[in-house]
């Protein structure tokens, strides 16, 4: 599968800034995904085991699409990324559960 280039040239400056020694920034988390239309925070399906969702309920991504995994472990890989996304992006737990 190959990436297009404005999609490649997108993760290209995103690994450039990233590289940077300073961190980046959350507008910059939050930017990035938007370019992808990708709304953040991102959150876990209620009724789909490892599917990811953006703020506005489009899906993202899904772990284990195979079913290679016992629930419990998609499950868990899926929330140990978007904790990870979403803290990056200047999302804290607290305001998730609101």
């Amino acid at each position: 599968m190959s990436i297009g280039a404005p999609h490649r040239a997108a993760i290209e400056a995103f690994n450039a800034a990233s590289a940077t020694p300073h961190p980046v920034s959350h507008r910059s988390i939050r930017t990035a995904f938007l370019d992808q239309n990708v709304e953040v925070p991102l959150r876990l399906s209620e009724t789909d085991i490892g599917v990811v969702l953006d703020r506005d309920g489009c899906d993202v991504f899904t772990v284990d699409v195979n079913n290679e995994r016992p629930d419990e472990e998609a499950l868990a890989i899926a929330l140990l990324i978007v904790e990870c996304v979403n803290a990056e992006a200047g999302f804290a737990t607290e305001h998730l559960d609101a």
